[in-house]
């Protein structure tokens, strides 16, 4: 068993390590020409290295919960993946929605910004 002290030093080791996870990743995806391609595959792996979930069913400590589903999916059987993996894939599923919405926007923007510095055409009478 865990104390609270070994517990916050696991998560700041952890936090430590995602955060240069995520930076090799977004140094590795820099060069994608899409930007939306670029941004979603970027915050999705920040939302699976980030999210938490409980470590089991008698604590309430909380893990990564793409380590937790990994293991118990590895260790317990396909089901037990569902325990973490759901709220893990229901995050990936939200930001990618997030994301999708932003991008609906700034793509309605900039359309609505080129419409109005375009002059109207004008119709020749002849």
């Amino acid at each position: 068993m865990m104390t609270e002290s070994e517990y916050l030093y696991a998560w700041l080791y952890y936090l430590l390590g995602a955060v240069l996870l995520i930076s090799s990743w977004w140094y590795a995806t820099r060069k994608i020409p899409w930007p939306e391609l670029r941004h979603l595959a970027r915050m999705l792996v920040t939302v699976a290295v980030l999210v938490p979930w409980y470590t089991n069913t008698q604590q309430d400590y909380l893990s990564p919960a793409l380590l937790i589903a990994v293991i118990e999916g590895l260790f317990e059987g396909g089901t037990a993946f569902w325990r973490a993996g759901t709220p893990l894939l229901a995050a990936m599923a939200a930001a990618t929605f997030v994301s999708f919405l932003y991008f609906c926007v700034r793509w309605y923007i900039k359309r609505t910004k080129q419409n109005k510095q375009q002059p109207p055409a004008v119709k020749s009478t002849s």
